[in-house]
């Protein structure tokens, strides 16, 4: 280590800031906090980024997922460099690594991102940390970033402002937009500037820390058929940002996520921003602020969209669902991801069948629309919204009755938008198990998707063994003739599986064992709807939930 980045004076302020999320230098208030404290003393700060294994084994992070957080970490590296500084990555556990840093370099204050959802990994890491640094004498501070306001009982907070009870906070997006109207007038902070250089203590050119560097990609990270839907990086964020919002502000003021395509082959019809928000290489203010200034910049012959289905209303699902998950998880710690002792799910008596489960993770249920959509998961780690709906309904309440707790870690795994409260709340949502009761409106595996993309365009892309059918049978190649089946090469029950369950007989029978849950359960109801739900059951078939909107939308 250079004699010029070690501290010599006891007075000497000494800066770590911590990334652990929030993986950007702009709108980043821990990291300019962390280079306010060094000003005064001249003294050197040290950007970290610690990879544990025990967390990405514990999340069974997939190759794409890895090599997109390789990306962010490279371009946040890059970044820092421009600034006459670096970024210095580490592996092991954080309860290991960072005491010898701090002895290492002499540390005396550290700043990172507060993780306020209360997601147990990061709960036990940060208590742990707080411990050792109290022990080393080191001065710990976080600062809340990652929403557009903050979630807990402090100032500008969201639980602040329902009087300080977690279990007060709103349980129905029309309630929290309230809850925020009410909060400085509905007022978004503006994001914070990037630091510039001048504002970075300079490194020696005779730095010498090589030991901690960038991680190289591992060889099964450039399986060229894993494409990812997007590069990571706070970079390409900003520009990703700057085309889909920035250029276009009459799309951007017009924006309606119901109406977007789930049929898109090559250009997906959303910003795909979500990867972005979920590592935070774009700060959620940020976002907001861009769709604002393009609204103002929009024709006025445009028909501006409002939340919940515009793209500001995409942000506000953000924030509405990290605090249900702070909620869920101070009522009952680690609840928020699982069904047991959470205050926000209807327990349901779910089957297990591993077989069952590893077809949907496969994209081998004999149903192609599925499949194809799980095809996309496995090779871009992403779908459109509407995609996402399918399959978890698909896997859960519709057909396949197996829990959504599998589902949700599942996607937890392959997505690059993967995110703990969003992912979960979805889950939630799409099974039935929390905030959405119309348990009797069931995607259809077939029949929703086929009015969209007659073709079946998005199917032959993501399927291509069902390539050579005629559009007629290219969603239930069951059906065809065993003459068309061998002039487009399939063999079902070889090259393409039959279908796994009858969606006609399963679908009902599990609209009776959903009516059968909410009756068991009526008491400990904490959201409206499910009376209605279970009278309505069985005046109701499988039916095309887009002839209701659905306004359960995540920016994706």
């Amino acid at each position: 280590m250079s004699a010029a980045l070690k501290s010599t004076d006891q007075d000497t302020v000494v800066a770590m800031h911590w990334f652990r999320k929030g993986l950007r230098v702009h709108d980043n208030p821990a990291l300019l906090h962390a280079l306010a404290i060094t000003k005064d003393t001249s003294g050197p700060i040290y950007p970290v980024y610690i990879v544990d294994p025990n967390c990405y084994q514990l999340l069974k992070c997939s190759v794409l997922r890895a090599r997109f957080l390789l990306e962010c970490i490279s371009d946040l590296d890059k970044s820092l460099r421009e600034r006459g500084s670096r970024l210095y990555v580490a592996t092991g556990d954080p309860l290991e690594v960072l005491p010898e840093l701090w002895k290492e370099w002499g540390v005396t204050h550290v700043t990172h991102e507060a993780d306020e959802t209360g997601e147990p990994y990061a709960v036990a890491r940060d208590e742990g940390v707080r411990s050792v640094a109290k022990k080393n004498g080191v001065q710990v501070m976080e600062f809340r970033s990652e929403t557009l306001r903050p979630l807990g009982n402090v100032p500008g907070g969201y639980v602040a402002n329902v009087g300080g009870a977690v279990n007060s906070v709103p349980s129905t997006m029309s309630s929290f937009q309230g809850l925020l109207g009410r909060i400085d007038g509905g007022n978004i902070p503006l994001p914070l500037d990037a630091p510039t250089k001048e504002e970075f203590p300079q490194l020696s050119d005779d730095d010498d820390s090589n030991k901690y560097l960038p991680l190289e990609h591992p060889s099964d990270c450039e399986d060229a058929s894993l494409t990812g839907i997007v590069k990571g990086g706070e970079t390409l964020a900003l520009a990703q940002l700057q085309s889909t919002v920035t250029a276009r502000p009459d799309w951007t003021a017009s924006f309606e996520k119901p109406k977007t395509s789930c049929t898109e082959v090559s250009t997906p019809s959303t910003t795909v921003l979500s990867p972005y928000l979920s590592l935070g290489c774009l700060s959620p203010r940020k976002a907001w602020h861009a769709v604002a200034d393009a609204n103002r910049k929009a024709s006025s012959k445009v028909n501006k969209t409002k939340p919940p289905v515009s793209l500001h209303g995409q942000l506000l699902w953000r924030d509405f669902n990290n605090l249900i998950a702070h909620s869920a998880n101070a009522q009952s710690p680690g609840s928020w991801g699982r069904m047991q002792d959470n205050p926000y799910c209807r327990n349901v008596p779910w089957s297990s069948d591993p077989k069952l489960l590893k077809a949907w993770k496969d994209g081998k249920t004999g149903f192609p629309w599925i499949d194809a959509c799980m095809a996309q998961l496995r090779t871009e780690g992403w779908i459109h919204h509407l995609g996402r709906h399918a399959v978890a309904c698909f896997l859960t309440r519709g057909d396949l009755w197996q829990s959504w707790e599998m589902g949700a870690d599942h996607f937890e795994g392959e997505l690059l938008d993967a995110d703990y409260a969003l992912n979960n709340f979805n889950w939630l949502w799409l099974s039935c198990s929390g905030f959405f009761y119309q348990y009797f409106r069931c995607y259809s595996p077939v029949a929703f998707q086929k009015k969209n993309d007659v073709n079946g365009n998005y199917i032959r892309k993501w399927v291509p063994e069902l390539a050579g059918l005629p559009a007629k049978y290219i969603y239930e190649p069951w059906k065809a003739p065993s003459s068309v089946l061998n002039a487009a090469g399939i063999k079902l029950g070889d090259n393409y599986p039959n279908p796994i369950v009858d969606h006609a007989f399963v679908s009902k029978e599990n609209m009776s064992k959903m009516s059968l849950a909410y009756d068991m359960h009526k008491d400990g109801e904490k959201q409206e709807g499910s009376k209605k739900a279970a009278a309505t059951s069985s005046k109701n078939k499988s039916s095309d939930p887009a002839k209701k909107k659905q306004k359960q939308m995540t920016l994706k």
